[in-house]
């Protein structure tokens, strides 16, 4: 498997976590340690090797910057399309190689910019 792969058995939302922590050049353990958890732990669930508790997966998301919102399945390709408008046509799904307006179960928005932190940020929006 090349380096750009995704794990055949990882969960389409560490999937795009994945994702993620490649576009800004993180190592596993770099959002392991952010998140509180051990670097095994980690990459069993990115890896798919393991289905992680949702504390585990909220914990990354927040390492990523990311906070998970849920919107009704219906609304989920416009929440999508509402958040590339805002960011420039980037969401984490398009990061992950998906189409911006796929129907996601929850998205994620960062706290701030980018991927970084912080409550005051009018940056757009990244489903996860």
């Amino acid at each position: 498997m090349n380096s750009t792969a995704v794990p055949r058995g990882a969960s389409e939302p560490f999937r795009q976590l994945r994702a993620l922590r490649r576009a800004r050049k993180l190592k596993q353990e770099d959002v392991a340690r952010k998140a509180g958890i051990s670097r095994e732990a980690y990459l069993r669930a990115e890896s798919g090797q393991a289905d992680p508790r949702m504390s585990t997966f909220l914990a990354a998301c927040e390492a990523l910057g990311l906070e998970v919102v849920l919107a009704p399945q219906h609304l989920a390709a416009d929440v999508n399309a509402f958040i590339a408008s805002r960011n420039g046509g980037v969401t984490a799904a398009s990061m992950a190689g998906q189409p911006a307006t796929a129907a996601a179960p929850a998205t994620s928005t960062p706290s701030s910019g980018g991927f970084g932190s912080g409550p005051t940020s009018g940056e757009g929006h990244k489903p996860v």
